[in-house]
């Protein structure tokens, strides 16, 4: 048997109102999962995420390759932070979310960019570099720097402003007529 939240007495399964002090009860309503909405809003950001790392890359890949090749992930951090930041994402577990699937569809896009202009130039894919075990350390830490997009993402964002219904009960009597004021 459920009992009143107020007042703390057992009540009927059907009840709407509690017996001994009048609260309304809640009906329960189930909720329902939208899955398939939420997937495709991660999808969309990261999409949008990821085709503004790739104009990153293209119009700043010559300054970042001046510096080191090893520091690709620098444009999906800055469009993870970025869009993490416009879609006021405030939430570490959506932020993180869409900041790992930007750095996926990035590195999807920029992946078959690659390998589709050998494909077109009919040229065969060689690599003339060996990576360094630094280099190679750089490539595993860009998981890492989706984790620390997604909190600095978090951390300079807009805060939600939070409503505070304050809502005062006076009683008459036991078993009496509960007003909000």
């Amino acid at each position: 048997m459920p009992y009143c939240r107020n007042c703390g007495s057992e009540m009927p399964e059907d009840a709407r109102f509690c017996p001994s002090c009048g609260a309304t009860i809640e009906a329960k309503t189930p909720a329902t999962p939208q899955v398939a909405e939420t997937m495709f809003r991660y999808i969309v950001v990261g999409l949008l995420g990821a085709f503004l790392s790739v104009t990153i890359s293209f119009f700043f890949g010559d300054v970042l390759a001046t510096i080191s090749n090893s520091f690709y992930f620098i444009p999906s951090f800055v469009a993870s932070v970025v869009v993490i930041f416009v879609y006021r994402i405030n939430d570490v577990k959506d932020s993180l979310i869409a900041s790992l699937t930007i750095y996926l569809f990035a590195e999807g896009i920029i992946g078959a960019l690659v390998l589709g202009q050998y494909y077109i130039l009919q040229t065969p894919y060689e690599v003339f570099w060996e990576p360094e075990i630094w280099e190679v350390a750089l490539y595993s830490f860009a998981p890492i720097s989706a984790i620390m997009a997604a909190y600095l993402g978090v951390k300079i964002g807009p805060k939600k402003k939070e409503r505070v219904l304050v809502s005062r009960r006076r009683r008459e009597g036991p078993g009496g007529v509960i007003y909000n004021v």
